[in-house]
């Protein structure tokens, strides 16, 4: 029994390691292996399946129908937890969870886009107390994973209630400094890092930024750019 138990634990150490060498279309057969699982309620496979893909850390290969299920739950969480009392020592866990899911490369599905993304935005601002320095660093790379249409939705979440509500407090007001140099270089149209300077320029209260005439003209530009989803 000890044997068996000390095999199986240094097999766990061994997988992920063969797991790297292989190539991408072998890792997503796993993916797709463990959604035949559940769609068959065969709950063993799904199991041992579910622990394997844990194991190697390759959460980010469960097809997006699934996955995206998993990863509007792990932002709930998180979100609730980072609105909670006691949020420093409650919020890590769910952030470790969402980065996961989302892997490496940040894989998220197209529909739960802006949700991802405003949730990243919400929980990096910090709830103004204080940053919660185990989490912060997760944060600022999933943030820094964000592809172009995904930083657009990110530099313009001021315009999201929630988000403008936290640029009332002082230490938000810094973090969405610290936002906006970190999305200034993932974008390459001029317009958008117009925009960003724009923000930066702006001298007035952020959480009144969005009722701006000047930003407002700016942003409606990107939309007839055909830059901005409908």
């Amino acid at each position: 029994m000890v044997a068996s138990l000390a095999l199986r634990q240094n097999v766990k150490l061994l997988i992920p390691s063969l797991w790297n060498i292989l190539d991408e279309k072998v890792k997503q057969k796993f993916g797709i292996k463990y959604s035949r699982f559940i769609a068959n309620h065969d709950q063993q496979k799904e199991k041992l399946s579910r622990e394997f893909l844990e194991t190697v850390a390759g959460l980010s290969y469960i097809p997006d129908e699934i996955r995206g299920a998993e990863i509007q739950i792990a932002i709930e969480n998180l979100l609730s937890a980072h609105r909670g009392v006691d949020n420093f020592y409650i919020e890590p866990p769910f952030a470790k969870q969402l980065q996961r899911l989302v892997g490496e490369e940040g894989k998220v599905p197209e529909a739960i886009n802006e949700e991802y993304v405003l949730c990243l935005v919400n929980v990096f601002l910090t709830n103004g107390n204080g940053v919660c320095w185990e989490a912060d660093p997760i944060y600022t790379s999933l943030l820094e994973k964000l592809d172009s249409q995904q930083s657009l939705i990110a530099i313009l979440s001021f315009n999201n209630l929630d988000i403008a509500s936290c640029l009332q407090l002082s230490l938000c007001k810094d973090k969405f400094k610290d936002l906006m140099t970190m999305m200034k270089k993932k974008v390459s149209i001029e317009a958008v890092k117009d925009l960003i300077d724009d923000i930066e320029r702006y001298k007035g209260r952020l959480d009144y930024i969005k009722d701006d005439s000047g930003i407002k003209r700016k942003v409606k530009a990107l939309e007839k750019m055909g830059l901005l989803n409908q």
